[in-house]
């Protein structure tokens, strides 16, 4: 894969010319969504975004792990954080997807790969104080309704002491067809 990647980078460097543009969105907006293989290129497309427009965060799941939310001091608010105190931010979407990996995690699927790859969950279960295999997939950050789950990743958002009240809007998008939903809209 690296040599594929290399290569296919030495042929856009002999076609492609980039202009400057500078590091703050376009848009003043972050949209917050999943890591999803096949989001890329149709995501950007289906709401009509272009290359400096808006910073683009990516989680498993455009999700916030479930111990994690209670601080709102996690690693998406600080890079939120980053958007907005330097980069000029000022609205934040939360874009969930349907058929997310993340809404249907299988434990016994997650803990045998995890064996397969040479971590014991038992053993992080009991060091990270985690419980049990359920706490597990909550650190992961699993949910089991994508429209839920978007509505408290805003939730969170909206209520990080670390973040100053600005807009913040929930949509799920559908994988499909990319048409979107808006599941949690600010009032301007």
């Amino acid at each position: 894969m690296l040599e594929e990647i290399l290569e296919n980078n030495e042929r856009f460097l002999q076609n492609t010319t980039l202009p400057h543009i500078g590091h703050a969105p376009r848009k003043h907006t972050a949209i917050v969504t999943c890591m999803d293989c096949r989001l890329v290129n149709m995501f950007e497309d289906a709401l009509g975004l272009q290359r400096g427009d808006v910073l683009e965060l990516r989680t498993a799941g455009a999700t916030i792990s479930t111990p994690e939310r209670a601080q709102a001091a996690n690693d998406l608010i600080r890079s939120l954080a980053g958007g907005i105190y330097l980069l000029g931010v000022r609205r934040v979407l939360v874009i969930g997807h349907t058929e997310c990996g993340l809404s249907k995690v299988n434990t016994v699927a997650l803990t045998a790969s995890m064996q397969a790859l040479g971590v014991d969950p038992q053993q992080l279960i009991e060091k990270e104080g985690l419980g049990d295999t359920n706490g597990l997939v909550n650190w992961l950050g699993a949910f089991s309704d994508v429209h839920l789950n978007v509505k408290e990743v805003v939730k969170v958002i909206r209520n990080s002491p670390f973040l100053p009240k600005i807009p913040v809007d929930g949509l799920v998008i559908d994988i499909n067809t990319g048409k979107l939903a808006v599941v949690d809209a600010h009032n301007d």
